[in-house]
């Protein structure tokens, strides 16, 4: 008589979700809306991993520019890993009793941007958003120069309104002054590690 009732309580427990074996879920995921290049370490990309039963999951992100003009540079921040044949970053995400457990924060560095959202961003696999990318390197050739300047400088007195690439500040709208200021900064410091091939 009690073998029954064990395999019934068996086989329904078989059926509850088991956090161990659950799998990130983009419905609740969270991925910043742009990534910025980051010569300085003053800007964070933040994906934060979550599950179907909207819990923080460890894992792996991936920020594939595969598709996209952007040209990763060779040497990143300590704990992210650049693959310059597939064009990816990619980093852990803090794991299970820390405080960034879920999340992975990325500082990349690379050239050229997009006004689309090319940026593929994956967690285990699973691709949770596309976004676009900005660098103050617009041409994407040696680092932030003149001729960056000279780029943005014509953008921001043809069309402010049309050049979302060059909004390196993400305030959504036309090219201010703001975005200038950001260009003008990391062209002062003198930007430029070695590009991928």
């Amino acid at each position: 008589m009690r073998t029954p009732r064990l395999f019934v309580l068996i086989a329904f427990a078989a059926l509850l979700p088991n956090p161990a074996f659950a799998k990130v879920d983009p419905r609740f995921s969270l991925v910043d809306p742009v990534v910025f290049d980051d010569p300085d370490g003053a800007r964070t990309f933040r994906v934060q991993l979550r599950t179907v039963d909207n819990a923080p999951d460890y894992g792996t992100v991936v920020l594939d520019f595969s598709a996209s003009p952007v040209r990763l540079e060779t040497t990143q921040e300590a704990g992210t890993t650049v693959d310059c044949v597939a064009r990816t970053l990619s980093r852990q995400t803090g794991q299970f009793g820390h405080a960034d457990y879920g999340r992975a924060e990325f500082h990349p560095r690379f050239g050229g941007s997009c006004a689309t959202a090319s940026v593929v961003v994956r967690g285990d696999g699973i691709e949770l958003a596309h976004v676009p990318a900005r660098s103050t390197d617009l041409d994407g050739m040696q680092g932030t120069d003149l001729h960056d300047l000279t780029l943005f400088s014509g953008a921001f007195l043809r069309d402010a309104a049309g050049h979302p690439e060059m909004d390196f500040d993400g305030s959504g709208g036309a090219l201010g002054l703001g975005d200038l200021v950001l260009l003008t900064r990391v062209f002062l410091a003198g930007s430029g590690g070695s590009y991928c091939p």
